[in-house]
């Protein structure tokens, strides 16, 4: 491996790369604390993706699929193990640009099932849906991405995702509760003049909320979250019930 090996720590969060390579990264990351430490960010935000989304899956679902086993054939198996040696020859020899395509595939599957349950509830979503799971693998793949955590005081937690050089902030909010009756909630980038507003947010029935937004972070270093009339504000309230600094 080379001084790229730093730019792993997404593909094994996600177990994404080799063992080979595997066995490697981990003797890496006893001495690395930086690479660690956001492994296990990473680690813990693929997770409230898939959380933020889960649903228990149709009673027929089982069915359908047992019905479609019979359907599929089955690959033959191997003659002997020089295809799977000449196998992990290739990945071995895999320049970076390949591997870090097998990162942004991995971290596409997890947000693809974390969202898929917007597909069964409204099939009209669907474009939309795929161009935000594009989005969200483009943003945690991207090379510079720095992830923080926190909790407030009245228990809502977060986690915000943000790539400077690809412009995109992740916001994944915790325990949040329904928002007063005529009320939602805002979110904001703040440090770079004005606050600018970047969506609303409505948690789910178990206080999920996700917001992505693509527009620029530009000099921010705060990301806030208000409550604000229907529809929104032109500009924050003195209502703050959430607010993290954004990493450099």
């Amino acid at each position: 491996m080379t001084a790229d090996i730093h730019a792993l720590t997404g593909a094994y969060a996600l177990n994404a790369i080799p063992e080979a390579e595997r066995a490697e990264f981990e003797r890496h990351l006893a001495d690395c604390e930086a690479c660690a430490q956001e492994v296990r960010e990473l680690q813990a935000t693929a997770t409230r993706l898939g959380e933020a989304a889960h649903e228990p899956p149709p009673p027929e679902l089982k069915a359908a699929v047992l019905a479609r086993i019979a359907e599929v054939r089955q690959l033959p198996p191997l003659d002997d193990l020089s295809a799977l040696r000449e196998r992990k020859q290739q990945l071995r020899a895999a320049p970076l640009a390949t591997k870090l395509f097998g990162i942004a595939a991995a971290v596409l599957l997890v947000v693809a099932v974390s969202l898929g349950v917007l597909l069964v509830r409204n099939t009209n979503q669907l474009d939309s849906t795929q161009q935000q799971a594009a989005a969200v693998s483009e943003l945690l793949s991207a090379t510079d991405a720095k992830v923080v955590t926190g909790t407030t005081t009245s228990g809502i937690n977060g986690t915000v995702v943000v790539s400077r050089e690809r412009g995109q902030v992740l916001l994944l909010a915790g325990n949040v509760p329904s928002a007063p009756s005529g009320k939602t909630y805002q979110v904001w980038l703040m440090g770079d003049g004005a606050p600018r507003s970047i969506g609303l947010i409505s948690p789910d029935d178990a206080g999920h909320a996700t917001l992505l937004d693509t527009s620029g972070v530009g000099a921010a270093d705060n990301v806030g979250v208000t409550v604000e009339p229907t529809g929104g504000s032109q500009a924050p309230s003195n209502d703050v019930v959430m607010q993290m600094a954004l990493p450099a």
